[in-house]
């Protein structure tokens, strides 16, 4: 049977042993010697997301894209491109990539160990 006076039971977290605080602060296991604090037993929990919160980062998500697509008009009404023009921005984005694919060397060298062939 378990007694007010013992104080909660408690688990250390340096050896594991399970023990009973004995109400006493700071709290230390009889077995390692490790002190604990009260808050090092605390499980911090992470709350749900409410609906309102979840709605507003929907919202926030939209705005920006939103606010994204109007520069993008913006910035080709400036350029005089139109929106159908796929297949040049597609070339454009090809020909970047192959910029970016340059083959570099590098030159290595080896010495052979001529002690292991003793």
């Amino acid at each position: 049977m378990v007694k007010a006076s013992w104080g909660t039971k408690r688990t250390c977290q340096n050896c594991a042993a399970r023990f009973y605080d004995l109400n006493k602060a700071p709290i230390k296991c009889p077995k390692c010697g490790r002190e604990h604090d009260r808050e090092d037993f605390v499980k911090v929990r992470r709350g749900r997301q409410t609906a309102a919160a979840t709605a507003a980062a929907a919202a926030a998500v939209l705005a920006a894209a939103a606010k994204a697509a109007a520069a993008k008009k913006k910035l080709e009404a400036a350029d005089g491109d139109d929106l159908g023009d796929t297949e040049a921005d597609d070339a454009l984005a090809d020909a970047d990539l192959e910029d970016d694919e340059e083959d570099i060397e590098v030159e290595v060298e080896v010495e052979d160990d001529k002690s292991s062939d003793s």
